[in-house]
């Protein structure tokens, strides 16, 4: 039930303060754009597959290069040129706390063994599944939360010599910056890629002998200790919100840069690439297509901030038909389905690629949702897996009122996610999430108060109004995912009268109950912290009900239960998963292992 937080900035970001509404701002922008069908992809050419095969092989050090081979001798899937297995390491929802995201990538960058001799080696290819930063993942953000914590562990574990392979797709905060920041890691460099030297077998390390709740086995972590650091700086600052006033006066001086640059008619200096120590950037598209294995390809697909464009659908139809026997590991920004329901991103992305879990055998892999979810559906599975880095969205609290049903596992499971939930009406009403909030409770208060001083009837005229008001916006954070619409309706009702009616109502008791607390500034101060107090019991009810899951722990912003995803391509067309991941990401426990999976085969 304990967390910590990092005790370095970047601090993780409050979703409920004033930095948080760059994000929002930047997603009005973007999907505006979006809407005038002005793409940020121009510069973009998606590759054939097999060039970009081609290119990923010979950065592994490929002993049958494809681009060299023979006409007609040449191998057709990455296993095949490289005459072995392929690892992937699958990591999404990265780039927010400073702290953590240094934790994440120290456990990326280890090797591991489970059992008694099962190794698992790090991955030829790390795999970003979207949001590679947060709020805005801009080049900056980018830069600060994710490139700078990472390559700590990066830099020592990269002298082992071994060349490995960046690939990504974007998620909505990377499409927020109109993929600029995104273009600057993923895009490959206009230069010869210098011949990697031949992979060699790092270390592995004993298995540490130590039970976990639910029956895991724990890995090593490997020679890359965390530096446990004192807390006391990182935890005053957040306390007192220091880190939102640094956070807006930052705001304000990018806010001036713009401006003088846009008077000047000049451009902004900006970060010219981002790297990752030890990884190259091989493609030239946000969406792409890799064939991995005998009968299996992998599918990265960018649904930009809404749907699968014409030019992509067209690219992964040419795909479909060149072979149209393979299946699909199957990588997208969001699930298809999200707390045991269907969910729309997901579903439609599918059907743009004329794809169907229930039918085509798939290995759908996915981030957005921060945690972990295995889910079987009829011959394809899908992988949840978006632990790196940003706060956690526990699981559904009661998976038996799912419609899919309980998923095979989660992590963390309903029960601990119910624990959490209970902690969000507090956490809100201290402030802990941010003072958002706070801010319009205290305007809705003024706002009813002064009325009162004009007559009874503009009293009830402006409560009745702010109720209405107060309603349409409960609806419209608790049914975003437009989902049970009649039940959130029903739920958001009682609230908003009871919020609409506080400060009258709290005008009236207070200085019945104690009269030195008849002034307006008492009554204003007693609805902000009840007020808010009473919107995290809107939120908490709404994800135990099973009504809308995301919002309550945005509030809490948990920083725990962060994982990744290895992945073994067998030669067979086989795909072995391995989830490691810690529950305190920095506490000194090693990291465990949360589920093992397999997949397909021939």
């Amino acid at each position: 039930m304990r967390f910590r937080h990092g005790a370095h900035a970047p601090y993780a970001v409050r979703w409920y303060g004033v930095t948080a509404l760059v994000g929002h701002f930047r997603n009005f922008i973007a999907t505006a754009i979006a809407s005038e069908s002005v793409d940020s992809r121009d510069w973009m050419r998606p590759e054939r597959p097999a060039k970009l095969l081609a290119r990923v092989a010979g950065i592994l050090g490929a002993t049958a290069h494809p681009a060299s081979s023979p006409e007609g001798s040449a191998p057709t899937t990455l296993c095949a040129a490289l005459g072995r297995d392929v690892w992937i390491d699958f990591v999404a929802d990265t780039g927010d706390d400073r702290d953590v995201s240094r934790a994440v990538g120290a456990m990326i960058a280890a090797t591991y063994t489970v059992g008694d001799a099962e190794s698992l080696p790090r991955g030829d290819i790390l795999l970003f599944g979207g949001d590679t930063a947060y709020p805005v993942a801009s080049a900056e953000e980018i830069q600060n939360r994710l490139v700078d914590p990472w390559n700590v562990s990066l830099e020592p574990a990269a002298e082992d010599g071994v060349a490995r392979v960046l690939l990504g797709i974007p998620g909505n905060h990377d499409w927020y910056d109109g993929l600029d920041g995104f273009a600057r890691l993923f895009r490959r460099e206009r230069r010869r890629f210098v011949k990697a030297r031949s992979r060699r077998n790092s270390p592995q390390l004993p298995m540490q002998p130590a039970a976990t709740s639910g029956g895991g086995e724990r890995p090593s972590m490997g020679p890359l200790p965390l530096a446990h650091v004192p807390r006391k700086v990182g935890l005053a600052a957040r306390q007192l919100h220091l880190d939102e006033l640094t956070g807006l006066a930052r705001l304000l001086r990018d806010a001036g840069r713009s401006i003088r640059a846009f008077w000047r008619g000049v451009g902004l200096k900006r970060v010219t690439r981002l790297t990752l120590h030890g990884y190259t950037a091989v493609q030239e598209s946000s969406y792409w297509a890799l064939p991995l294995s005998e009968g299996l390809d992998l599918w990265a697909v960018d649904r930009q901030l809404g749907r699968l464009d014409y030019g992509q659908r067209t690219f992964f139809g040419r795909r479909r038909d060149e072979a149209p026997d393979a299946r699909r590991l199957f990588v997208a920004p969001d699930p298809a389905i999200a707390f045991g329901e269907e969910y729309d991103p997901g579903t439609r992305m599918l059907s743009a690629c004329k794809l169907d879990l229930a039918r085509d055998p798939t290995l759908y892999l996915c981030g957005d949702l921060h945690h972990y979810e295995r889910r079987e559906v009829g011959p394809s599975l899908q992988v949840i897996a978006g632990g790196g880095g940003a706060f956690l969205h526990g699981t559904r609290v009661r998976a038996d009122t799912a419609p899919y049903g309980a998923p095979q596992v989660a992590y963390p499971d309903g029960a601990m996610s119910g624990r959490l939930i209970h902690q969000v009406p507090w956490k809100l009403a201290f402030g802990g999430a941010g003072f958002l909030v706070h801010i319009q409770l205290a305007i809705i208060a003024s706002v009813e108060l002064s009325a009162a001083r004009w007559s009874q009837e503009r009293l009830m005229e402006s409560a009745a109004a702010i109720t209405a008001l107060l309603a349409f916006t409960l609806y419209s954070i608790a049914g975003h995912q437009r989902a049970h619409p009649r039940r959130i309706a029903a739920a958001s009702i009682p609230f908003a009268i009871a919020l609409g009616s506080g400060p009258m109502l709290l005008d009236i008791a207070l200085p019945r109950a104690w009269p030195v607390l008849a002034d307006e500034g008492f009554v204003i101060v007693a609805y902000v912290l009840l007020g808010a107090f009473v919107m995290g019991v809107f939120l908490a009810l709404a994800c135990v009900l099973g009504l809308e899951h995301q919002q309550a722990f945005t509030v809490l912003s948990h920083p725990g239960y962060k994982h990744f995803v290895r992945l073994c391509i067998r030669t067979n067309g086989r795909v072995d998963g391995w989830v490691i991941g810690k529950d305190d990401p920095l506490g000194k426990d090693e990291a465990r292992l949360i589920d093992r999976f397999s997949w397909g085969g021939r």
